[in-house]
């Protein structure tokens, strides 16, 4: 695989406000540079080839393009953290991911086996049930796609590449890598979800086999095996044999939809929340990392200046999505032929998964309170220790009114309109109090970690926002156990008028007795938040925190022991609860 190289003459120093410090490689999109944001952290940035300026329409369809993907909930994917189609030349940066691509370990190590492979198809699997839930189709779905981090498999590069491919000259005006297309494509047609289950099946075989299951050889001959020919699944066996057969299908129609692949390869233990548990899963796969290079790098998803709410957590400190804050009302049914078990409330009308150990509904509804606060090892909320390594009084000493000065809240058109917070707090507050019918809770805040959500959550409570607001979800799943309060309109769909950005996710660890923010991905932050009353170590770091329960989880506990009104693991808790009054101080 290509390492990364020093920065040539001519490469940029800066991009989008992301420093870059090397080149790791050029593909058929732009070139790929390892880059740095402001607090350190590696992120990679794609200069695009695409054209824009010249085809104002295939920026349009970029900008559509980019949006949805946002959508897409981080399960398995990797997330974006900005974009800019109007850049010249435009860019993308997401996460960087370090680990070799499915195509450099197979090509470098040799065919995958046993319960890695396995692994390496549950991973993928749920990040194409999550690219699907979202109504997003890859189109270029294959072993490069795929990255191999420390912790399982990452699915990049997702819904763009009709429109980066629109700009330039193809052989067949086909989208996609042939070896690893589908019959529709090679024919040129559009497609759906079932051209990446065929992409998904090709990419299976060749990771249990170092060879695609139509060949390698030249272009021609591999299009004519796609269209007429059956594949050589050679190594593969058993069910996952039987699975990518069924995905190979010439007619669409007759393939397995990826929540189906999901649901059958976690066979007896799959529950309700199929991409918590797939996820779930899939971080156990352990592969040997390898040096960066363009295909270790994680796929961009859209940027802030591209139009259009997201769902997916995406950008770092900077807001990663566009357009308004989307509301949060519950799913409409899935896209036909690709169901999703059972959806959870979206944002802005967008679906999402219901994610029980890695993203729960719960965690994907309206924006709660943003900020993230860093939990040291071993630190128990409701237990002695601070949070984030220093005290709650400590933090709200910590500079707070440049820290406020800092915000930016940004108005979104929907919810209930309070106004925005102020952003010239002459202090922030290191606790509040949460009065409901059940009991009290006393948490202590971190201002110093999350100054803007402490500063939100000072505000709203001012406004008597949470007054007589109801706790409307409860999750009981074995890996995600939550409280999700703060939605004045008591469905998971309401927030304050205004959206903010996420402010110290990396690191996180969510604990019992954590207290964070509900939010359909970084920088879509509100007024929902979660408490946590069982440990979560499954759960992706997009989720803010904001503090912990210093006492008063046995309110919690009380409402959790009684479970849901319908028995369900998620879904209004039986014991009603109540928020008569949050106060901060």
């Amino acid at each position: 695989m290509t390492a990364a190289r020093p920065l040539r003459p001519n490469d940029p120093g800066e991009v989008g406000g992301f420093r870059l410090t090397a080149r790791i490689g050029e593909g058929a999109q732009g070139v790929v540079y390892l880059g740095e944001d402001g607090a350190g952290r590696r992120v990679a940035v794609k200069l695009l080839h695409a054209d824009f300026t010249a085809d104002p329409r295939a920026r349009t369809a970029f900008e559509r393009e980019l949006a949805a993907a946002r959508r897409v909930a981080p399960f398995c994917t990797a997330p974006i953290i900005a974009a800019d189609a109007e850049a010249d030349p435009p860019y993308t940066v997401s996460e960087y991911i370090e680990g070799p691509s499915l195509r450099t370990l197979v090509t470098e190590r040799g065919a995958l086996t046993g319960g890695e492979l396995t692994r390496l198809a549950i991973g993928t699997a749920t990040a194409l049930a999550a690219i699907h839930e979202a109504g997003v189709v890859h189109r270029d779905f294959k072993p490069a796609n795929v990255l191999l981090g420390e912790d399982g498999p990452k699915v990049i590069d997702f819904g763009i590449a009709r429109s980066l491919d629109a700009t330039s000259a193809t052989l067949t005006g086909a989208v996609g890598t042939p070896a690893f297309m589908a019959p529709e494509q090679v024919e040129g047609t559009a497609g759906g979800a079932p051209l990446d289950m065929f992409a998904w099946g090709c990419t299976m075989a060749f990771a249990a086999n170092g060879v695609p299951p139509f060949g390698g050889d030249s272009v021609p001959a591999i299009m004519r095996r796609v269209l007429h020919e059956e594949p050589d699944l050679g190594a593969l066996a058993g069910e996952l044999r039987e699975l990518v057969a069924a995905c190979l299908a010439k007619e669409p129609r007759s393939r397995p939809t990826a929540v189906e692949v999901l649901r059958r390869l976690l066979g007896a233990e799959a529950g309700a929340d199929l991409l918590a548990e797939g996820s779930s899963a899939a971080t156990l796969t352990s592969t040997p990392a390898a040096s960066p290079s363009a295909d270790s790098v994680p796929a961009p998803r859209p940027p802030d200046a591209v139009a259009g709410p997201l769902s997916s957590p995406e950008q770092f400190p900077a807001p990663p999505g566009p357009g308004p804050a989307p509301a949060f009302p519950r799913p409409g049914p899935p896209p036909p032929g690709y169901p999703v078990a059972p959806p959870a409330p979206r944002q802005g009308g967008r679906p999402f998964l219901v994610a029980g150990a890695a993203l729960a509904t719960v965690l994907l509804t309206a924006a709660g309170i943003a900020g993230a606060v860093l939990l040291r090892d071993g630190d128990r909320a409701g237990g002695e220790q601070p949070v984030a390594g220093s005290s709650p009084t400590a933090s709200s000493a910590a500079s707070p009114a440049a820290a406020a000065r800092g915000c930016s809240y940004e108005s979104t058109g929907e919810g209930k309109d309070v106004g925005t917070p102020p952003t010239d707090s002459p202090a922030l507050p290191s606790s509040a109090t949460i009065t409901t019918n059940r009991g009290t809770l006393n948490l202590e805040l971190d201002a110093a970690k999350a100054p803007c959500a402490v500063n939100s959550l000072a505000f709203l409570a001012s406004k008597n926002y949470f007054d007589d607001t109801a706790c409307h979800r409860l999750t009981s799943d074995p890996t995600l156990k939550v409280l999700q309060c703060g939605d004045p309109s008591g469905t998971g769909s309401g927030g304050p008028g205004y959206r903010f950005a996420n402010e110290n996710t990396a690191g996180v660890r969510y604990a019992r007795g954590v207290v964070a923010l509900a939010n359909a991905g970084p920088d879509t932050n509100g007024s929902q938040f979660f408490i946590l009353y069982g440990d979560a170590p499954g759960l992706p770091a997009v989720y803010p925190v904001i503090g912990r329960v210093a006492s008063g989880m046995e309110v919690v506990d009380e409402i959790a022991e009684a479970g849901t009104a319908d028995g369900s693991k998620d879904g209004p808790p039986k014991r009603p609860v109540t928020i008569t009054g949050l106060r901060t101080g």
